[in-house]
């Protein structure tokens, strides 16, 4: 799936819908659907297309491990997206979710797991048109896209300074 030279906007946000939904189809290891709600590909304020969408991580046993696996998946995902040829391509905001547990009010105390978001980033195309793609294994994407949010109990214990998830 791929943009052609040209293409209405309506079309490229079409096919951007497409190959986030096919990278991100099928379910987690607890049968959780992977994409939590469908991507949205929507006009951006400042020009061209805002792609976003959420998705669901594996759950592994430590913090680290589930945001290496957030880190892998949203680095290929960019990476599908922006180089689809999608000429009106500007930005592209993922987050990631992982199960957490919460407390039930109202149903006899206990916890309940979701989903819920603990990481999301953005790229935008300013900064995604430098990337070397063919490079990607050996770049630090922490310092090339936007962290906009981290859950702050992963970020104590990847800093290693609390107890985490």
């Amino acid at each position: 799936m791929e943009c052609s030279p040209g293409q209405p906007i309506a079309d490229q946000k079409t096919v951007l819908v497409a190959i986030a939904s096919d990278y991100f189809a099928g379910v987690t290891a607890e049968a959780i659907p992977r994409l939590f709600y469908t991507p949205d590909a929507r006009d951006r304020r400042q020009g061209g297309i805002w792609v976003t969408l959420e998705f669901v991580v594996d759950n592994f046993e430590t913090v680290a491990e589930k945001k290496a696996d957030m880190d892998s998946q949203m680095r290929d995902a960019y990476e599908r997206l922006y180089t689809a040829g999608c000429d009106d391509l500007a930005q592209v905001d993922l987050s990631g979710r992982a199960m957490t547990a919460g407390s039930q009010v109202g149903r006899g105390g206990g916890t309940l797991k979701s989903p819920v978001v603990v990481y999301k980033t953005k790229l935008e195309i300013s900064d995604a048109d430098g990337i070397d793609w063919a490079d990607k294994e050996s770049l630090d994407f922490n310092e090339i896209w936007d962290e906009v949010l981290l859950n702050p109990r992963w970020r104590d214990e990847l800093e290693g300074t609390g107890e985490g998830d």
